[in-house]
């Protein structure tokens, strides 16, 4: 780890609590991929950090190298993600893809097209209809699993490499996704 103070906008994925007043955060974020902050006496309540690190903010992050692991010293809000985790299925598939990206993403190193659909998710789920949360969740499956470079977009039928070639999330492929939701889930699960 190099020396120097960096700061990066991200997502919280995981909060983990750590001896008396310490947490261990993993943030997805824009330009070192997905890190693991550890986070000096942020679970005290005069801590100024404190209403920041709740899971899934969308933040920018100040950090430093440490001997072993990087070291939170501020962090601000920048996106407030309230009309999604009000609703508690909206959460769900947050945690979902939290799961996700621990488990197939290599970890530290900038990945800014994963970071863009993270971002680009993060928008639509806030206004996705709720008969498309389903539809939804399986797309990014699949959009992430073609960046990650585990499916091929050529594995998918025509019509579908639309849907997963881009990071982006269109209101107007809504009905396709509901068509064609099991030659989808097929190509996901090959």
């Amino acid at each position: 780890m190099a020396n120097g103070l960096y700061q990066t906008e991200g997502i919280i994925l995981d909060s983990r609590e750590v001896g008396e007043a310490d947490k261990i955060l993993t943030v997805f974020t824009k330009e070192f991929g997905r890190l693991k902050l550890f986070a000096r006496g942020t679970r005290r309540i005069s801590s100024k950090l404190n209403r920041f690190l709740n899971l899934f903010s969308y933040a920018r992050f100040d950090f430093v190298s440490g001997k072993e692991s990087w070291h939170l010293i501020d962090a601000e809000e920048l996106r407030n993600l309230d009309s999604i985790l009000k609703e508690r299925e909206r959460v769900k598939i947050l945690g979902k893809v939290s799961n996700f990206l621990e488990r197939f993403h290599r970890g530290e190193g900038r990945d800014l097209v994963m970071f863009q659909l993270i971002s680009n998710s993060l928008d639509f789920l806030g206004s996705c209809p709720p008969e498309f949360l389903r539809d939804f969740e399986l797309i990014f499956y699949a959009k992430a699993l073609v960046i990650l470079g585990y499916l091929n977009e050529a594995s998918f039928p025509d019509e579908l490499t639309n849907l997963v070639e881009d990071t982006g999330f269109r209101p107007e492929f809504l009905p396709l996704w509901s068509r064609r939701r099991k030659e989808l889930y097929e190509a996901v699960r090959r």
